[in-house]
């Protein structure tokens, strides 16, 4: 699926074969989640071990990411240092836009998320995506008008998973 200029499909792929540790968030964990939305971009939390550091670097040099929203001559360096001494960054690359954040807002650590999570298949590939609940947890701190009718949406999916689950225990 492409959306805009962001090949959800590629960007995705090049993190796997990156051997990126990251965990899917926004939008497109939402409609893997059932929800009917619509992103521009792939947010994704990443782990800042060293190694996970130098990976995403790596992956990000070779799909050549720069910031977004700067002006286009601003020097930036994009390596392990930059990761270590930056928590999120909102980058474009040859696969299209993607936000990059270690620890997003509204939940308690990168292993938490990760622990919460769950594999699920994205274009044939087995992804790390954020459970509903840190989906709706992040989408309450961000308060935006969008975050909150997002997290109506989630509300109601999480509901309909709870009925499913009542449902499939009373057969």
């Amino acid at each position: 699926m492409q959306v805009g200029n962001t090949d959800f499909r590629a960007a995705i792929s090049r993190l796997i074969e990156g051997h990126v540790r990251f965990v899917v968030i926004g939008g497109l964990a939402m409609i893997v989640r059932g929800a009917t939305h619509i992103t521009g971009d792939i947010d994704v939390a990443y782990d800042r071990s060293k190694e996970n550091l130098s990976a995403i670097a790596e992956v990000l040099r070779k799909s050549h990411a720069r910031l977004r929203n700067v002006p286009a001559d601003l020097p930036f360096i994009l390596d392990e240092r930059t990761f270590r001494n930056v928590l999120n960054l909102t980058l474009t690359t040859d696969v299209g836009d993607m936000d990059l954040l270690a620890v997003p807002d509204g939940v308690d650590s990168f292993e938490g998320l990760w622990n919460r999570g769950e594999t699920m298949d994205i274009y044939g590939m087995d992804v790390r995506v954020a459970s509903i609940d840190d989906l709706i947890a992040m989408k309450r701190v961000a308060d935006r008008p969008k975050d909150r009718l997002h997290v109506l949406e989630l509300l109601d999916l999480q509901q309909m998973l709870i009925d499913d689950a009542r449902a499939g225990q009373a057969e």
